[in-house]
């Protein structure tokens, strides 16, 4: 389904012929990865379970793209623009629905009194710390202290990939509406990454990798101009 949206993107940028190679070892890449994959339980769990999957499909096109030399940063905008259009694909009811959910009053408070009892949450490899929302700021927040999504990539070859994959939650802030703001990340080798969320607030996420941060202007760049016509 991936493939599919992407096409029109692929072709003028790598030709017809590389395209089809690159989907065809994508995909072996991936069936590999998915024993791999780890699952957690629970209802919580749902939405670290699907941020796993995404992370291994973007694995899966960095390998397949590293095998025929292409560099990181050629492997993210890849994943970039193909997160981009399949979540421009969720309805708009949807995407409006999860923001409600996210930024509501019940939301804000229990993550209010999980920050007053530093408490922490754990979910498989996943541990995040709470923060509570600072005035005009932020309306609420959490540290990632541990990531599932970075020891499975270094696990299976993509050390170098990791602070690139970290950068999809730029498509996934625009798309859902998180308003978020994150200014370093456990990939780029910080104590934790500071995610700080605030409805009807553009996304501001950079990168303390130079490459990384690159990539990340460059492509916001030809996304504003192809807005702008």
């Amino acid at each position: 389904q991936t493939a599919s949206l992407m096409t029109d993107w692929l072709v003028p940028r790598y030709g017809a012929a590389f395209g089809d190679t690159i989907y065809r070892d994508a995909r072996k890449e991936y069936e590999q990865l998915i024993p791999e994959i780890p699952h957690l339980n629970g209802f919580r769990a749902r939405l670290f379970n699907g941020f796993l999957r995404i992370a291994a499909a973007e694995l899966a096109v960095y390998k397949a793209m590293k095998r025929h030399g292409k560099t990181p940063s050629e492997a993210w905008e890849v994943c970039h623009e193909a997160l981009r259009r399949g979540l421009n694909r969720v309805p708009r009811w949807q995407r409006w629905l999860m923001r409600r959910l996210m930024f509501s009053r019940l939301a804000k408070a229990i993550v209010a009194r999980r920050s007053r009892h530093q408490q922490r949450g754990r979910f498989g490899d996943f541990e995040v710390e709470y923060v509570a929302g600072q005035g005009d700021n932020f309306h609420l927040g959490v540290n990632y202290v541990e990531c599932a999504i970075l020891n499975f990539m270094r696990r299976h070859g993509g050390d170098e990939f990791a602070p690139y994959a970290c950068m999809s939650d730029i498509a996934l802030s625009d798309a859902l509406g998180w308003g978020l703001t994150r200014t370093q990340t456990l990939a780029d080798g910080c104590q934790y990454c500071d995610f700080r969320f605030k409805e009807g607030t553009a996304t501001q996420i950079s990168s303390r990798s130079p490459a990384v941060q690159q990539t990340i202007e460059k492509i916001r760049r030809k996304e504003t101009g192809e807005a702008c016509r």
